[in-house]
């Protein structure tokens, strides 16, 4: 009894440490994190509409983002500084709006205000859990992910609790695209 009480403990150890792993091997293929975006709806305020298909072989920055966020306001400003620098060059810049609801107030003129202050020159998408799972379960804003053009993924900031560092500067994410 004792060893079926082992080995059944045994597996549901492997299961649980298969299971908390996919989330990561799902982030370092960006090409299907990306596509998973195919069918996500724009945000209504977005300044450009998003197409999967225009990523292939291309960098991307994705930076995961909510309007009541400051840090997010902050990241904003810093990849626009990025895209000054890289206007030349075939870079995706995407947000991704998570918890926006958090709670439990969504509110579009919070959101029009952000837009705003932020101006944004690139696709804006509403996010669901669908999403956040495929890069990585994303469970924390600011987050932003750098994809190279092969579809990798090459760097990671994500805001911790308590850090003092809030968000990613255009100095970091301009060295991911190197």
């Amino acid at each position: 009894m004792l060893l079926i009480i082992a080995m059944r403990s045994r597996v549901f150890i492997i299961c649980l440490a298969m299971a908390l792993s996919v989330p990561m091997v799902l982030a370092d293929d960006g090409l299907r994190a990306l596509k998973s975006l195919k069918n996500a709806r724009t945000l209504d305020v977005s300044a450009k509409p998003f197409d999967a298909a225009s990523v292939q072989g291309r960098p991307v920055v994705v930076a995961f983002f909510a309007s009541w966020c400051p840090p997010c306001t902050n990241e904003f400003d810093e990849m626009a500084k990025v895209q000054k620098s890289f206007r030349d060059r075939p870079v995706t810049f995407l947000g991704i709006n998570l918890f926006e609801a958090w709670g439990g107030k969504k509110d579009s003129v919070r959101m029009a205000r952000f837009i705003a202050r932020t101006r944004p020159d690139f696709a804006l998408i509403e996010g669901n859990q669908e999403i956040s799972a495929a890069f990585g379960t994303i469970d924390r804003i600011p987050t932003m992910t750098v994809f190279g053009a092969d579809g990798r993924e090459v760097w990671r900031f994500v805001h911790e609790r308590g850090a003092s560092k809030t968000h990613a500067t255009a100095a970091e994410i301009i060295n991911a695209l190197k």
